[in-house]
């Protein structure tokens, strides 16, 4: 009988252990500054951003060879700007999910087209 409680306790221990685990696919927020930091990919159009801070951001991909902004986010706003410059670019944070970012204004575009990018967080 006390080998029985045992194994119980121990099953109901290592479930409840499992359980509690997080998946980290569906706890990523962009708005956390923690979460944000990383590789940003945009396997549509070969674009990816990488945070590398609170305030650096690489842009690789096509038609950005390898650029070095400085951003910060202001309520649903991602503001981008060369060093050294004090003109910014705007753009949407549209929608936040899981592990992938929706920005407007991303890409430019000629009349009614849509400019905006997802972006998905890579491990």
């Amino acid at each position: 009988m006390k080998s029985i409680i045992k194994i119980l306790i121990i099953s109901l221990l290592t479930l409840n252990s499992i359980s509690c685990e997080k998946n980290t696919e569906e706890n990523i927020d962009f708005y956390n500054s923690s979460h944000r930091i990383g590789l940003w990919i945009n396997s549509e159009r070969e674009d990816t951003l990488e945070f590398v801070n609170n305030s650096d951001l690489i842009r690789k991909g096509i038609p950005y060879s390898y650029e070095e902004y400085l951003y910060r986010i202001d309520g649903e706003i991602l503001f981008v700007r060369l060093p050294g410059t004090s003109n910014e670019t705007q753009h949407s944070i549209l929608t936040t999910e899981k592990n992938n970012v929706v920005l407007g204004n991303m890409y430019i575009t000629g009349g009614f087209l849509d400019n905006s990018g997802t972006f998905i967080k890579q491990d």
